[in-house]
């Protein structure tokens, strides 16, 4: 039978048989879980290698002073203060000096004149060093993320310093960060297949830009932190729809798991985190309030290594991150140009690389963009009223979180939000409108409607994801105004050339388009998303 909209609200427990008899939402048989979930993962693991190798280093965010963190991770050092007075401005410099720490970095990996081309998107990475440092001992190197939660920066640390030029650590850095997303990413993918069937991934090839790629492909904790993101929303997404998976074990240690590894990668985690276990605990509030009762094992852990790691975390900040020229995170003077720059923030939420200077051409942007509001639009009309609500509360909740870490942090000094730190929120809406949208499609019986669906939003997504890395390789081999077919061009050029790198970036885009369309119900199943 199909569930009536009223009685999906959660104000009664479901059972085993409501939940196998919903279209779009039977489960998948484990084995069959484990491998679509490989199959999920593997095309951003090749679109992830491909930026690993073909984007210069240095050429993220803060990535060389990511790195120096990292290596001083690497052996447990979190450096020393900087001692210098501050100066009067401007703020931003003010800023970075007040969260600076200076960290003793191995001579030979120092990653100096590895950012000369920021800011600068008509400078290609020809003006890189072309000597590698030498000398011996260490060098006192600054870095203005010094104050960031250190915890995550551990393996990506051990890796950079066993390697012996700033080049190869740059890559092995780059190349844990990878891992570490790529594993958050399979354990949401795992779930959500596991529990509601491969259609339920309709909404994660959305979720997952461009910029979420990029960043679990960079020397910095925003990959980690989006994948967890990701992972923890696609816990909640399943629990939201079968309250039911909330009382097993694997399903507790996940959300400790994760979400431990959400909170320890930067700041604004445990915010993330709150807000989707606040989604949970509400609308499986039955499911919550028996596994409080009954303190089963698997859920005092999960619990105790959320505490731990929260604690942890807090700690840290009490002790070492003291910024200064902060502001209340609802400063009113703050509204206008947060609207103003609201755009930019979208624009980088989907596809703006190296240092925010090279973004994706606007077509891409808006195709994303058009997909991602279609499949939260359509899960706002078709939706029940639970599912409205949820939705609308999250999409509020990101906008919120985004304003008041924008209002508190960047608006004081000057500096302007980024997408990328709204993305781990964000990532819940189409991931769980998805759902939403394969359900009453089937329930109503659009079966091919919906398989038409899943192939233009295969075909869209990787071709964007390709166009992305190949816009990104122009950049950096010729500028944003050189030749767009620039391999006879180009001024600089990644170890062992364009055409591998670009070549398993294409690979990882048809992949991801052959996953997304192999995902997509099968006509004359009478439940679709049970299909292995």
């Amino acid at each position: 039978m199909t569930v009536a909209a009223d009685e999906r609200t959660g104000l009664r427990p479901r059972t085993d048989t409501d939940e196998a008899a919903e279209p779009g939402s039977a489960p998948t048989r484990p084995h069959g879980a484990w491998r679509w979930a490989a199959l999920f993962v593997v095309p951003y693991l090749l679109l992830g290698v491909a930026w690993v190798f073909s984007n210069p280093p240095g050429a993220a965010p803060d990535e060389t002073d990511h790195l120096v963190k990292a290596i001083g991770m690497g052996r447990f050092d979190i450096g020393d203060d900087y001692d210098e007075p501050l100066p009067v401005g401007p703020p931003l410099v003010r800023r970075n000096l007040s969260i600076t720490r200076v960290i003793d970095v191995p001579a030979d990996l120092v990653p100096a004149g590895y950012s000369c081309f920021a800011f600068e998107p008509d400078t290609t990475a020809a003006c890189l060093p072309v000597d590698d440092p030498d000398g011996s001992g260490t060098v006192a190197t600054q870095t203005p993320v010094g104050a960031y939660p250190p915890f995550s920066y551990v393996p990506m640390g051990v890796a950079a310093r066993a390697m012996d030029t700033p080049y190869h650590a740059f890559l092995a850095a780059r190349l844990v960060a990878l891992v570490s997303a790529m594993a958050a990413l399979f354990v949401g993918a795992w779930f959500l297949v596991r529990e509601l069937g491969r259609p339920a991934l309709l909404g994660a090839f959305v979720a997952l830009t461009p910029m979420a790629v990029f960043a679990a492909s960079s020397v910095t904790t925003s990959g980690l932190e989006i994948a967890s993101g990701f992972a923890i929303g696609a816990l909640v997404v399943v629990c939201l729809r079968k309250p039911g998976a909330l009382l097993k074990a694997h399903t507790q240690l996940a959300l400790g798991g994760v979400g431990a590894c959400l909170i320890l990668s930067r700041q604004m985690g445990a915010v993330t985190l709150a807000v989707l276990l606040v989604v949970l605990a509400v609308t499986c509030r039955r499911e919550a309030w028996q596994l409080v009762r009954e303190h089963r094992p698997p859920f005092v852990a999960s619990v105790g290594l959320l505490a731990v790691s929260g604690i942890a975390v807090v700690l840290w900040e009490r002790r070492y991150d003291h910024p200064t020229d902060t502001g209340s995170p609802f400063n009113r003077a703050a509204i206008d140009s947060f609207v103003d720059s609201s755009q930019n923030i979208v624009h980088s939420a989907i596809g703006q690389f190296g240092w925010l200077d090279t973004p994706l051409p606007i077509w891409g942007f808006w195709s994303w963009l058009a997909v991602a509001v279609t499949l939260c639009g359509m899960a706002l009309l078709i939706g029940d009223r639970r599912e409205r609500i949820v939705l609308a509360a999250v999409l509020v909740a990101t906008v919120l979180v985004t304003f008041g870490s924008y209002s508190s942090v960047f608006f004081p000094v000057g500096a302007g939000s980024q997408g990328r730190h709204l993305l781990p929120l964000f990532v819940f809406c189409p991931t769980f409108a998805g759902t939403v949208v394969v359900d009453r499609l089937s329930a109503a019986g659009l079966r091919d409607a919906l398989r038409r669906a899943f192939v233009a939003v295969g075909v869209i997504v990787a071709a964007v994801q390709v166009v992305g890395l190949y816009y990104n390789a122009q950049r950096y081999a010729v500028g944003v105004n050189g030749p767009m077919v620039f391999l006879g061009d180009a001024q600089w050029s990644p170890r062992f050339g364009w055409i591998p790198w670009l070549t398993i970036g294409l690979a990882g885009g048809v992949a991801l388009a052959a996953v997304a369309i192999a995902s997509r119900p099968q006509l004359g199943d009478p439940i679709a998303a049970g299909e292995n």
